[in-house]
Formats: structure tokens, sequence, C-alpha cells
């Protein structure tokens, strides 16, 4: 059986995110919750630029995140060129 975990905004802001094959994308700076729902829906990420200038930022389905706790950050299934045309 598999075990839910809760997690709290505070512990999500700021994760960073890798593709599958371990490259850094960014990290996640904002948790957008549906009002009507009370479900997590988004993370920001953000992405790109240089000591946080010329960043990026776009919500990606919270659902696509996959968290690598023991590791402590998240896979985001996507290469840094889509991230970039997106």
């Amino acid at each position: 059986m598999n075990e839910s975990q809760i997690l709290t905004a505070r512990s999500i802001i700021g994760d960073k995110v890798r593709n599958a094959e371990g490259v850094e994308l960014g990290e996640i700076t904002e948790i957008l919750i549906n009002s009507d729902t009370a479900k997590v829906e988004y993370g920001v990420l953000s992405f790109g630029g240089f000591l946080g200038v010329g960043n990026k930022n776009i919500a990606v389905p919270y659902e696509a995140f996959t968290l690598k706790n023991d590791e402590g950050y998240f896979v985001l299934n996507v290469d840094q060129e889509t991230l970039e045309n997106a």
C-alpha cells in the first residue's frame, strides 16, 4: 500500500527541480491552490537567468512533478529546451 505524504507549502517552495537525467531545471517558487477544491493545482517553476536575474516562471500542473523525498528535490520529465520555449 502506498503511503500518502502531507507537505507544507513552505517545505516545497525553494525545492530544486531536475529532469529525468538529473539536470537541474530550476526551483519551485510558488504553489497555486484551487480555492473551490482546496487542491494544489500548480507549482510555479522558476528557471533560466543568472543569479535570479532574467528568470522565467511557468505554472506546471502539480501532478507533473515527482517528489524524490530521499534526495530532497522534485523531478519534472521535460528537457531544458522545452522549458525555454514555453
